[in-house]
């Protein structure tokens, strides 16, 4: 049995969703350039958490909430990649 990280279905199943996730942040950024609106950036915003919380992406405590949430799980990853 393959393991899960050498199994070319599941490699090519994650290359697949991080390449369209580099594409939707991409036009995400491009879209808040053009709009001069940094809310379409909002981690909570990106993820639609809004459509389960209305209102979560108003406010300038929600752009630093998601700032800091978004760099908790950056250094979750980070830290459990270099083990």
């Amino acid at each position: 049995m393959k393991k899960i990280g050498k199994n070319k279905y599941f490699l090519a199943l994650k290359n697949l969703i991080l390449f369209s996730a580099i594409i939707h942040i991409l036009s995400l950024i491009i879209y808040s350039i053009i709009q001069l609106e940094v809310i379409h950036l909002n981690y909570f915003n990106v993820l639609d958490f809004d459509l389960f919380f209305p209102n979560i992406i108003n406010g300038f405590f929600s752009l630093i909430l998601s700032i800091i949430v978004l760099l908790i799980l950056y250094l979750i990853f980070y830290f459990n990649l270099k083990k």
